[in-house]
């Protein structure tokens, strides 16, 4: 059974299997707030913009649909402040947000292991691809009997196999 939830229920690789606003929602926002406030730290930003950076530096997409209720949530906390510039919501980071980033530099840590052992793997196209066949085979569970899921169990297993001897075999080469 996968144990990658940390003590606070936050995800130790980031945001949950499947990337931004899919898997275990509940346990993606205590990561986003983090990355969010981390962002924020750098520079103030307006939430577009917030977006786009945090796809950047996570490599994965974001939907508004997180961002814009996390900056509600954070603002709500007192966690950041927004101001009015050129027609739109900038956001900042307040004293109380920068102690609570203090305060969770474990999971910002951990945020950021995360994010080198997924560019190391391939980055999100590799998780992508992972999460698109266990998808598909739970999306069309009424159509995948006991003997075709002997069969997609032994196509993984030949693929574990090969993808561990191409490890391995990096491994010797070193």
């Amino acid at each position: 059974m996968w144990n990658g939830w940390d003590r606070r229920g936050c995800c130790r690789e980031g945001w949950g299997y499947g990337g931004w606003g899919h898997g275990h929602h509940h346990h993606l926002r205590g990561n986003l707030r983090i990355a969010v406030l981390q962002a924020l730290s750098e520079k103030p930003m307006h939430g577009y913009a917030l977006a786009q950076e945090l796809a950047k530096t996570y490599e994965r997409p974001v939907s508004a649909s997180l961002v814009y209720p996390m900056l509600q949530e954070l603002l709500d906390r007192k966690y950041v402040s927004v101001e009015e510039k050129d027609g739109r919501k900038v956001y900042s980071v307040t004293p109380e947000g920068l102690a609570f980033l203090q305060q969770n530099k474990e999971v910002l840590e951990d945020l950021r292991t995360g994010r080198e052992r997924a560019r190391r793997a391939g980055g999100y196209d590799f998780v992508r691809s992972l999460t698109a066949i266990r998808d598909m085979v739970f999306a069309n569970e009424d159509y995948v009997n006991e003997e075709k899921m002997k069969k997609i169990q032994e196509i993984l297993s030949e693929a574990r196999r090969k993808v561990a001897s191409v490890v391995f075999e990096q491994a010797e080469e070193k």
